[in-house]
């Protein structure tokens, strides 16, 4: 019976530790994103991991004038990460995580008309990349596709 215990608490032990290690994947998303390309200015926050879920939400404005806005949710389920993603709050359309590296997730779903992927990575501590696409393998990049720079946290021009 005792050895049943110790067989049984060193699993529950590595359950323990590998729960957070999980939400640390992709703690560094959280935070505050902003740049300006053309005459819009986007913003993109993410809230940080926590029980397996992370929120987020992004809003373009032009010329002091909201222009688009999509809620964000990465929650982990069935062992991986998946991106619901509702720009301009429709219904909600999910993508699996392909790959989750530090600092670079891609999430897919090669059954969506577009994107077929998404793409977040860190370029540095204070910038963000995101990139939308056809989902494209070839080695090309001449599909159809949408990326944003932001930095953390910088202020929005004057409305």
């Amino acid at each position: 019976m005792a050895r049943g215990w110790k067989t049984g608490g060193i699993a529950l032990a590595v359950l323990c530790l590998a729960a957070p290690v999980q939400a640390a994947e992709l703690d560094w998303l959280a935070g505050h994103w902003c740049g300006q390309s053309g005459k819009t200015f986007s913003e993109e926050t993410w809230m940080a991991p926590r029980g397996g879920l992370l929120v987020g939400m992004h809003r373009d404005t032009r010329d002091g004038k909201a222009a688009g806005f999509e809620f964000m949710r990465i929650a982990h389920q069935d062992g991986r990460w998946v991106l619901s993603a509702q720009p301009g709050g429709g219904a909600a359309t999910a993508f699996a995580a392909d790959l989750v590296e530090d600092g670079r997730v891609v999430f897919a779903n090669p059954a969506h008309d577009f994107p077929r992927r998404v793409i977040y990575s860190r370029a540095d501590a204070d910038t963000l990349k995101a990139r939308i696409d056809d989902g494209r393998d070839d080695g090309r990049d001449d599909g159809q596709a949408m990326e944003w720079t932001w930095r953390r946290d910088c202020v929005a021009p004057p409305s």
